[in-house]
């Protein structure tokens, strides 16, 4: 007979139940999804707007600081100005402004100097704009001046800074039949290397950073500036009033202060020398002044106007730049600089001799 084949018996708990087989364990199989790109893509446009939108409104919201000055032309309306005008008709002075001064401090030197300027015209004086210093929009806004006061000769005060922008200015003027019988210079450098500031080195990189600080930047320039001149003050109180100056309306935005100082880098490439051998070329420094090199500021002046008549006259002990602190020095040394470069009009008939 043939063995008969053994069946595997489950095996049995105390209780003569049978025990179940052991179920295999499921397999979870996990289906690849492809990426929302979509909704990445619409996450990526609305961060990238937030971001734009910080951006701009931190920009907008450092411009609304400064004072609102667009390239503004002002004509003091006084009797002194009313009576230059009926005197010398036709003509004018421009006084531009130093770098990092503000429209009002522009105003309050004109003040200081006016009395000397009347001796050869009417004074008026202009504000750059917080946006940023452009010579065509400046040459613009003195072109619109003089057609409107029926101006043909013009006169120009360059405070510091603005010494450099009426040498570019009046040259532009001249190209256009307007004709620069002065140009003084007051403090002003010829040359980047002329300036006595350490700090000169990173104005090519703070041209292309500050002007998109905004006012964040404000804030943290105010900062620095308190602890880096605490005068005597905690680190608080001294953070607290840089930041207090910063905000201050009067001050100027960091796009024109950086604008200016991209400006000044670049000097003098910018003159294209527009101006005739006949323009005189006054130039008034303290010898000791601390900001400019006095010397070799008027050593390149000399240089870029070889030709032209040039006076130097020496304001000793006021600094840089400083009509408004010693106006009667500085209104002295332009009636000198003045009687040399345009002598002034015969207003009574010289006395014949009889024999």
């Amino acid at each position: 007979m043939a063995a008969k084949k053994a069946v595997p018996h489950t095996p049995t708990t105390g209780g003569g139940q049978e025990k179940p087989a052991p179920t295999p364990p499921e397999r979870h199989h996990r289906t690849k999804h492809p990426p929302d790109y979509r909704r990445r893509t619409f996450l990526g446009i609305m961060g990238t707007a937030a971001v734009a939108t910080a951006f701009r409104a931190n920009i907008a919201a450092e411009s609304l600081v400064t004072e609102r000055t667009q390239f503004r032309v002002t004509t003091p309306d006084n009797a002194e100005n009313r009576t230059a005008t009926n005197r010398f008709p036709g003509k004018t002075w421009y006084l531009l402004g130093g770098f990092d001064v503000s429209y009002r401090d522009v105003g309050r030197k004109l003040a200081a100097l006016q009395a000397a300027m009347n001796e050869r015209a009417p004074a008026s004086y202009i504000g750059y704009s917080n946006g940023g210093i452009d010579i065509a929009a400046l040459f613009i806004a003195i072109q619109r001046d003089t057609f409107t006061r029926k101006i043909d000769t013009v006169y120009f005060y360059g405070d510091s800074f603005g010494g450099m922008a009426a040498v570019v200015l009046a040259s532009l003027l001249e190209e256009n039949g307007i004709h620069v019988r002065v140009v003084v210079m007051g403090s002003s450098p010829s040359n980047v290397r002329d300036v006595l500031d350490p700090g000169k080195e990173y104005i090519s990189l703070a041209g292309r950073v500050v002007p998109y600080l905004g006012l964040v930047g404000r804030l943290a320039v105010g900062v620095w500036s308190g602890l880096a001149n605490p005068n005597g003050q905690g680190m608080y109180a001294a953070a607290r009033s840089g930041i207090d100056k910063s905000l201050d309306p009067a001050n100027n935005s960091l796009i024109l202060k950086t604008s200016q100082a991209t400006f000044l880098q670049a000097f003098p490439t910018q003159y294209d020398g527009g101006i005739p051998h006949s323009t005189g070329i006054g130039l008034m420094y303290d010898p000791a002044d601390f900001i400019v090199n006095a010397r070799t500021a008027i050593l390149g002046w000399e240089q870029l106007f070889p030709h032209n008549p040039v006076f130097v006259y020496n304001v000793p002990n006021t600094g840089h730049a400083s009509p408004e602190i010693h106006p009667a020095v500085y209104r002295t040394g332009l009636r000198v600089v003045l009687d040399k470069l345009d002598p002034p009009p015969l207003t009574v008939k010289p006395v014949q001799p009889i024999f």
